[in-house]
């Protein structure tokens, strides 16, 4: 059964294609265990029928927004942090739909919020809350694309790109 205590603190959860898994990456970034240690990153993977935790895959950094493709890859935006917590330059991972292997990587923007994908898969859309921007990457290999300056003001007072809806 899931642990609602777990306390994963993320955006977005993730549903596979044929809806028996649900993902989550717990952001854990505001989130102390009880000797104040922030626990390790960390992608759940939930069995829908049951709501049993069937795969914990640890990630680089932690992890926020998480999107599964038409194909059933899994993408999911990494927000590393620096001394104090202030944000770094996020990451883009892409992991394979059965056994979540690492597949791609790309650099995003700082805190990345949200993810979206084409309906094919070739193009992942990335939001970047602190950087106010937008990276376009291929998700078959990780190349950005193109980068898109959404709201680039003051990061200490502006929501950034906050969140994509894709209209095809």
């Amino acid at each position: 059964m899931l642990d609602l205590t777990e306390r994963t603190l993320t955006e977005e959860i993730a549903v596979s294609p044929d809806g028996r898994r649900a993902y989550a990456a717990g952001m854990a970034l505001h989130h102390r265990t009880a000797d104040g240690s922030a626990p390790p990153p960390t992608l759940l993977v939930v069995h829908t029928a049951t709501h049993e935790v069937v795969a914990r895959e640890p990630l680089a950094a932690p992890g926020c927004p998480v999107h599964v493709a038409a194909d059933g890859r899994v993408l999911v935006g990494l927000a590393p942090t620096g001394a104090g917590g202030a944000p770094l330059d996020g990451r883009l991972t892409v992991l394979a739909a059965d056994g979540l292997a690492p597949l791609a990587g790309a650099p995003v923007g700082q805190v990345p919020i949200t993810i979206r994908t084409t309906p094919d898969g070739a193009r992942a859309f990335v939001a970047g809350l602190r950087s106010g921007t937008v990276h376009v990457v291929n998700p078959a290999d990780g190349c950005v694309i193109t980068v898109l300056d959404v709201d680039p003001g003051d990061p200490d007072t502006t929501q950034g790109a906050h969140g994509i809806a894709y209209l095809p």
